[in-house]
């Protein structure tokens, strides 16, 4: 789950929960103060981790742009052209997928 992916740059963790695993457990042990100043509002702190996701969106939106342009060019490499086709030319058609 904390694997990222090549294409989007994120892992599935980060798109359920908005952030990447600690992966250990903190070493200190931090004091928190309980004064209100310490903590922001339930709706500053919302609309700081919609925000974030949103970004993180944006950025993961682009990285899956950014491959897909890149495996094309890659594929295209090794393409050939196009046949030509001229009014009147024989050409062999499948039927496999064909209705009867």
């Amino acid at each position: 789950m904390n694997s990222v992916n090549a294409s989007t740059g994120f892992s599935p963790f980060q798109w359920l929960l908005g952030h990447s695993p600690r992966i250990l457990p903190p070493l200190t042990s931090h004091s928190i103060s309980t004064t209100s100043t310490a903590f922001p509002s339930e709706g500053t702190a919302a609309k700081a981790i919609i925000s974030k996701l949103e970004l993180d969106i944006f950025e993961a939106q682009d990285n899956l742009l950014a491959a897909k342009s890149s495996q094309a060019s890659t594929a295209n490499l090794h393409r050939g052209p196009d046949p030509r086709y001229n009014v009147g030319d024989f050409v062999m058609l499948s039927t496999s997928h064909r209705r009867h």
